[in-house]
């Protein structure tokens, strides 16, 4: 374990810097930098290892930033920073692995990729300034959710490629945003696509769902594509976590739920902004164990309308509501109605219970 990176392992241009052949190996808050020049050369490199976590480490002027190979198994590689590499986090012959909240960018050939490396988990990472954000070769059953791939020659890529799961993600202009080959996946989960910033297509429905499909070649299609960028925030209530996503064409800044907003209710709250005078919107699902009922939207405190979404179940409440950027702030809470009405009818129902068994009469046996 380093100190925020102010630890530097220095590999000289020599091979791989830090080489992991064992189980449950823990590498935290380096900066490891300078392997060897080949291409395999590593930063960290990992052979038949599992249950490891490398994290919070910057990993730069390697071949690989952190190679995962042959039988490395359930590690998890989160938080860190892999910049100027010839590949950023690579995986190869390895599965049931996480790669989450990874910065990745500016890699000579590709920001994440896997060959051969089936069933791992790629999210919450952002893949920028690469040859190919995101890469996949002979693999499949990965699952892509929630990750930021912009500005790369290729955003997403696959060969060969078949059965993964590819939704929520952000593919933001890119020179080419997906590219296919010889391979068929989905691109949606639970009726949420990924949010293409080259669709075109209309949302006569308003729930910030593309009307149309966007169509990447025969095979793969994203049937419902987001018209606005996708975040995911958790939130910690009662000992429980909860998640809260948006789907919304502003940018969602300063985002917190408050336990005690104005003395009365819980909240959650955000900024938007965006171009001044265009119109934005917000699509937010909100767990109903977090907040439920009949809610109120302000908009810079305004109170606008909102509507709820058909969607809305018995677990979530999906909102829908619009405005004039350019930038603003929005507060949700629960109509009053829900937080303290209800419960105070039912503080007045058992008053009045248990005042009406007082008065009953207490009856006696009469000779």
């Amino acid at each position: 374990m380093g100190e925020n990176g102010n630890a530097i392992i220095d590999g000289n241009g020599t091979g791989h810097v830090i080489t992991v052949c064992s189980d449950n190996v823990n590498i935290s808050g380096f900066t490891i930098q300078n392997s060897g020049p080949d291409f395999w050369d590593s930063a960290i490199y990992t052979c038949n290892s599992s249950w490891c976590n490398i994290s919070h480490s910057i990993l730069i002027h390697n071949g690989h930033g952190i190679w995962v190979d042959y039988h490395s198994n359930n590690n998890v590689l989160t938080g860190n920073n892999v910049s100027h590499n010839l590949v950023g986090i690579g995986l190869s012959g390895s599965c049931n692995n996480i790669v989450t909240n990874n910065y990745v960018f500016s890699s000579v050939h590709c920001g994440i990729g896997l060959s051969n490396a089936s069933n791992n988990i790629l999210t919450n990472n952002i893949a920028k300034n690469n040859e190919y954000g995101i890469w996949l070769d002979y693999s499949t059953n990965v699952t892509a959710t929630a990750n930021t791939v912009t500005s790369n020659l290729y955003g997403i890529h696959l060969d060969h490629s078949d059965n993964n799961t590819i939704f929520h993600n952000n593919i933001i202009n890119n020179t080419n945003q997906a590219e296919v080959i010889n391979s068929a996946s989905t691109w949606n989960g639970d009726f949420e696509g990924n949010y293409w910033s080259n669709y075109d297509g209309l949302d006569a429905y308003q729930d910030g769902i593309g009307d149309n499909p966007y169509i990447i070649d025969v095979n793969n299609t994203d049937s419902y594509p987001l018209m606005g960028t996708f975040s995911d925030f958790t939130i910690a209530w009662e000992e429980q976590l909860h998640r809260v996503t948006t789907i919304c064409n502003s940018t969602i800044l300063n985002f917190i739920f408050n336990a005690t907003y104005d003395g009365l209710s819980r909240a959650i709250i955000f900024n938007v902004t965006g171009e001044d005078e265009t119109t934005g919107f917000c699509r937010i699902r909100i767990p109903t164990a977090l907040m439920n009922g009949n809610f109120t939207v302000y908009v810079d405190g305004v109170n606008t309308n909102y509507k709820l979404l058909l969607r809305s179940n018995a677990t979530h409440s999906y909102l829908y509501f619009a405005y004039k950027l350019s930038t603003k702030e929005v507060v949700i809470i629960p109509e009053l109605s829900s937080i303290i009405i209800v419960p105070l009818l039912m503080i007045l129902i058992s008053i009045a219970t248990l005042l009406s068994r007082r008065k009953k009469p207490a009856y006696r046996n009469v000779a």
